[in-house]
């Protein structure tokens, strides 16, 4: 249904897709507590399956909610951006700021549309304000630091806790040294603002060991069960 509507450019289809997806979703699930756990890292190795070694779909055999957050999120966090930039002296505005806020406002127009349709789904997790996320990010890292995913992963390590997320997991190649540090750089910081977070980095390479990944995201999902009392400790360890 959905690729019928984009060949026909019906737009507007897609908002009562969304809706109704939400409502087969409902229709099947158990709505059991389960544990949850967030990804964070580089664009591409995040988002694709065969750039983390099938990590997430792994995750979800084991019993675990693994949170991604959207990719809407990586587009839209160029208007705090650019802003941080133009604030910090690094660059100077080319585009006017009504301009810019003409478009930001409409995106986020369409982002709340798209959101109505699904806020009756118990597993729904809202797409941030991302000058909210920025300024959460503020407080870790400059928002000015922009290589790599710069501030995005700081104010979605904020946005995980703030959601009472607290096991979260960087995925980053090995070679995009700028992952590695902003990722890693700011453990401590992050560790210091938010004390009850577990972080995973997790580097990925071709000869990377898929046993030695999965060995440490065992520790992980442990983590995660201990913080749902209604998950059998005991049951899920063994299952996993």
């Amino acid at each position: 249904m959905g690729i019928e509507a984009l060949k026909n450019n019906e737009a507007n289809r897609f908002f009562h897709l969304a809706e109704q997806a939400a409502d087969d979703f409902l229709s099947i699930n158990s709505l059991k507590e389960i544990p949850r756990i967030g990804i964070v890292g580089e664009i591409y190795v995040k988002y694709n399956d065969f750039g983390h070694k099938h990590v997430v779909n792994w995750l979800v055999k084991q019993g675990v909610e693994a949170v991604v957050p959207p990719l809407i999120q990586f587009f839209i966090s160029t208007f705090a951006s650019q802003e941080a930039r133009i604030q910090g002296n690094v660059k100077e505005r080319t585009i006017p700021k009504f301009a810019m806020n003409f478009v930001e406002n409409l995106a986020y127009r369409i982002i709340r549309k798209m959101e109505s349709g699904i806020l009756h789904y118990p597993y729904y997790f809202p797409i941030s304000n991302v000058h909210e996320g920025a300024r959460d990010a503020s407080r870790i890292i400059s928002t000015n630091a922009q290589f790599g995913e710069g501030w995005r992963i700081p104010a979605e390590f904020s946005e995980f806790a703030h959601n009472g997320i607290n096991n979260v997991i960087s995925l980053q190649p090995f070679g995009c040294i700028a992952n590695h540090i902003i990722s890693k750089g700011i453990e401590k910081r992050t560790k210091e603002l938010f004390p009850n977070m577990n972080l995973l980095f997790l580097d990925f390479d071709s000869g990377m060991s898929e046993a030695n990944i999965y060995n440490r995201l065992h520790f992980m999902i442990r983590n995660a069960q201990l913080e749902v009392p209604s998950v059998d400790q005991h049951e899920l360890v063994d299952a996993v």
